[in-house]
């Protein structure tokens, strides 16, 4: 597609500096300023996850149908509509369909064609003109009607900007039409169906200013690829823009004298491609920059002086540079004067502080640990010693510390957190740690295990054990200064029934009332459990996480779906429920009959949930 700036013939280049980053297989890779989508398509083939942006409509329904869409879309409403061709897939239909669409004499027609215009511009021949409005209005009626939906809509709509495009009577871009007719402009106008790239990855497409989403947005790679000159895409670019955007709801004067037609209402007036702005807006967009790796493609006659790009850049981190001489764009304002090629550059920025996307897992740990059923962590001889009647063992804390922590000074926390599982395992792995709990004698249990067993671990500068209540949590903790909590809460009060099947010796947790697990009644139980994790969330920074790990409960004759029901209460509260696993704890029950043998049927629980949470901020994911 013909579009000033376009990276086609740079693609290996920017492809070999990405290779030599620390990267895992399917990590996303954010293209600010997609424009015709030929970069995000590249990684999105390669096996990224891609995000592409652009404040223009017709690069927004590009990326739409070459990043977002992951197979063809299958026009269900349509079946019935388009002409039945065996031979043609449903997509395949519905665009033939789109070629038979009786011509009209409509806005392109009557602004952009000789005909139209008495010969004044010459855009299109009038044949095209009126193929374009007929397809468009068709394009829109359908959207109206609810007969395709938005990636059936912008399939479409990126179908006919590719077809415009290679029957537009200009040089390149559209900030003038050409006198004479070029040949490629008498073709006819044929829609063909966009490729689709196949992906299992979630592409997504956003139409946003680009200073504004890069706050919303985390990635592994940032590709910036901004305006270099003063020329303004959406005005060089404004036929294609209205083509996408449509004519239907608004009234668009064109003025008659104009011999161009642009129309350019200066809301997409872009302060890249102003001397005056250009640095400034730069330096913001790097500033509010979330990303491990930044690549900027900038050339030499850019307007932003590479002194700036190098200060800028290096204050994110650390820089590399590298330049490949490339062939210049022409465009009918250039002579013969002007060089044949241009310095293009990459800034390879790897940013400060930041190691890993989310954790410090290789991709085999990762792909072991993403498995939903969890079968390979049981308690060690220490933990089996424990007088404790609910312990889950260290090593499944020190997974999830893996897995959603990523900074060794993150801070991991469990509020009812017993013997102290999870803040040796926090030490373990080199995080710091805070553990609340009621009992002063499994406070004091947790402080033996870590000075007896796991000596080399017991840094009091880096831990917090506090003989406390979980609903007091801000007492202990500071606001958003939790990165994980880890915690098992009480099973209730199942812990004090009395049960003579197994032989059990009767434990509880403690003597206290305000202990949760000697509650009676199960919905002042959940509630209150509500309260502790309202402290937790508060604890918690922004895309903090929660694991909690619970079995669901039977009580005499009924049974209650503990896991389900507190997942209710903290989505309630403002978690996200992130995901589900399962802890196969079958070897350590292996020897235990089911209590209701041989009376009735009762399930053996060889499992224990756990729940992922998340504290979200509003990011876009």
């Amino acid at each position: 597609m013909r579009y000033y700036g376009c990276k086609t013939k740079l693609l290996d280049f920017i492809e070999k500096s990405t290779k030599e980053l620390d990267l895992y297989e399917g990590a996303k890779f954010f293209d600010m300023f997609t424009g015709t989508t030929a970069v995000a398509k590249h990684f999105k083939r390669l096996g990224y996850t891609v995000i592409a942006n652009d404040n223009l409509e017709f690069c927004h329904a590009l990326a739409k149908a070459y990043i977002e869409l992951n197979e063809y879309p299958k026009f269900n409403k349509l079946k019935k509509v388009v002409a039945d061709n065996a031979d043609q897939n449903t997509y395949g239909k519905v665009v033939s369909h789109l070629n038979s669409t009786e011509p009209i004499e409509g806005f392109i027609f009557q602004n952009y064609c000789p005909g139209g215009t008495k010969n004044l511009r010459t855009y299109f021949s009038d044949e095209n003109g009126k193929k374009i409005d007929a397809i468009r209005t068709q394009i829109h009626e359908w959207k109206k009607s609810n007969l395709v939906t938005e990636l059936e809509y912008y399939y479409l709509l990126a179908a006919l900007i590719e077809g415009v495009n290679l029957v537009s009577n200009v040089a390149g871009t559209y900030a003038a039409c050409l006198k004479t007719w070029d040949k490629r402009a008498l073709k006819p106008l044929t829609l063909t169906p966009p490729e689709v790239i196949p992906s299992k990855r979630m592409n997504k497409a956003f139409r946003m200013d680009a200073n504004e989403i890069v706050e919303k947005v985390s990635t592994d790679i940032l590709y910036l690829d901004p305006p270099y000159n003063v020329r303004q895409f959406a005005s060089n670019y404004f036929l294609l823009e209205l083509i996408a955007e449509g004519w239907f709801d608004k009234e668009i004067k064109i003025d008659p004298k104009s011999k161009t037609g642009v129309y350019f209402d200066g809301s997409k007036k872009s302060l890249y491609c102003q001397k005056a702005t250009a640095p400034e807006i730069f330096a913001d967009l790097i500033r509010k920059a979330k990303a491990r790796h930044i690549l900027l493609s900038y050339n030499n006659e850019g307007i932003i002086s590479e002194k700036h790009i190098k200060k800028t850049l290096s204050e994110k981190g650390e820089l590399l540079r590298r330049e490949q001489n490339h062939k210049r764009y022409r465009s009918i304002n250039q002579t013969e004067n002007d060089p044949d090629s241009v310095n293009e550059r990459l800034y390879v920025v790897s940013v400060n502080g930041i190691k890993d996307r989310f954790n410090r897992l290789n991709g085999a740990k990762w792909l072991q640990h993403s498995f939903s059923i969890w079968r390979d962590t049981s308690k060690n001889a220490e933990e089996l010693a424990l007088h404790h009647p609910a312990i889950f063992p260290i090593s499944l804390a020190e997974r999830l510390i893996d897995i959603f922590t990523d900074k060794k000074d993150a801070v991991v926390l469990d509020p009812m957190v017993g013997s102290g599982s999870v803040v040796i395992a926090a030490l373990k792995k080199g995080r710091k740690a805070i553990g609340v709990d009621l009992s002063k004698e499994y406070i004091q249990l947790a402080k033996q295990r870590l000075g007896t067993h796991y000596k080399e671990f017991d840094d009091k500068k880096r831990y917090k054990l506090v003989v406390g209540n979980a609903l007091d949590l801000h007492k202990y903790v500071e606001p958003n200064s939790v990165r994980l909590c880890v915690t098992s809460p009480p099973y209730w009060d199942i812990l004090n029934e009395k049960r003579t099947a197994d032989q059990k010796e009767n434990i509880n947790y403690s003597d206290s009332k305000k202990d949760l697990g000697n509650l009676s009644d199960y919905n002042q139980f959940l509630d209150s459990l509500k309260s502790v994790f309202s402290k937790v969330h508060e604890s918690l920074q922004d895309n903090g996480f929660c694991a909690v790990i619970v079995m669901d409960i039977r009580k005499k004759s009924h049974f209650y779906p503990f896991h389900a029901d507190l997942t209710n209460k903290l989505t309630d509260i403002g978690f996200k429920l992130r995901d589900i696993m399962i802890w196969d704890r079958q070897k350590e029950y292996n020897n235990l009959k089911p209590l209701g043998y041989p009376y009735s049927f009762i399930v053996n629980k060889v499992h224990e949930y756990i729940l992922i949470f998340e504290k979200s901020n509003g990011q876009i994911k």
